[in-house]
């Protein structure tokens, strides 16, 4: 008993903690937890010559990381109810057509479109074509959809970014969960060595319109499940999670490898400007609502 009651008031000032700062408890599980995770291939390569496979450790960083602390932490602020509302929004699928088809195809599409103009058109007959649509976007956006990147947005959309709106506006929590989903990548791109000081400012750059235009979909929709989706098939324009995406199948060379992320900003920028920076944004009353329970008030 006289252990007992320090160890329950211990916990309740953690619980009261995390009440209080429920980003910074995310982030600080996350640069704890998922980001050792993701280094771990890295380490083996360069502390003991041992290549380990990337996609297995991404794989669990983002499950341990990001998905487990973002219910987490709001199974603690915001309860049963909190969890039940960020479920909600991951099963949702109650959506235009239109949504779907902008989700799966703006980003190949685009993509395609500045690899024709930068590039040539691609140099593939109809069975290349074929492949590349199927094998290289449908099949990779459906496995990074289902290992990753569903899991991603749950936390930095349905969690960080949702929260950081529902106080700061639209284009500021895009912009500032920008710079920690750029964080999120280092173990990546890590292997790039001092020119990972140049590469990093840039990818929160860029990454600043993709988080726009994934607010837009998130505030029009409700739906996590569409913000995944989309970031899949961004991701399977190139690469996808274990083979070669869409524009790699249909282009022999290394040059269209940053095209999907120029797509994305492409695209980020005209639906920044055409919101007017405002990205679909729920009045201020409704935002508490888009963010999850109890979350008007709660600082981050």
């Amino acid at each position: 008993m006289t252990v007992a009651g320090p160890l329950r008031q211990d916990s309740g000032k953690v619980a009261n903690w995390v009440r209080a700062h429920p980003i910074g408890a995310f982030l600080i599980w996350f640069f704890v937890v998922g980001w050792p995770i993701a280094f771990v291939p890295g380490v083996a390569k360069s502390a003991l010559g041992v290549e380990l496979p990337l996609e297995p450790f991404i794989i669990a960083a983002t499950w341990l990381g990001l998905l487990l602390p973002a219910v987490a932490v709001t199974w603690t602020v915001d309860g049963v109810a909190g969890v039940r509302e960020l479920g909600r929004r991951v099963l949702t699928v109650r959506a235009a057509v239109g949504w779907y088809a902008l989700a799966l195809l703006v980003v190949p599409l685009v993509g395609l479109l500045l690899a024709t103009i930068l590039v040539g058109p691609p140099p593939a007959a109809f069975p290349t074509l074929v492949s590349a649509f199927v094998g290289g976007l449908l099949v990779q956006t459906a496995i990074g959809f289902l290992t990753v990147n569903l899991w991603e947005e749950v936390a930095w959309m349905g969690f960080v970014q949702a929260r950081l709106q529902a106080r700061h506006g639209a284009i500021l929590a895009a912009a500032i969960t920008a710079v920690l989903f750029a964080l999120q990548h280092v173990p990546v791109v890590i292997d790039n060595g001092p020119a990972i000081l140049i590469i990093l400012p840039i990818f929160a750059l860029v990454a600043v319109p993709f988080r726009g235009l994934v607010a837009w979909i998130y505030n029009r929709t409700g739906s996590l499940l569409l913000v995944g989706l989309l970031h899949a098939a961004g991701d399977a324009t190139a690469r996808g999670g274990y083979n070669d995406g869409f524009l790699a199948r249909l282009y022999d060379t290394s040059d269209i490898n940053l095209l999907p992320q120029l797509a994305e900003l492409v695209v980020g920028i005209a639906i920044i400007a055409a919101t007017r920076a405002r990205l679909g944004a729920p009045a201020r009353a409704a935002k508490a609502a888009q963010a999850g329970p109890d979350l008007a008030g709660s600082p981050t």
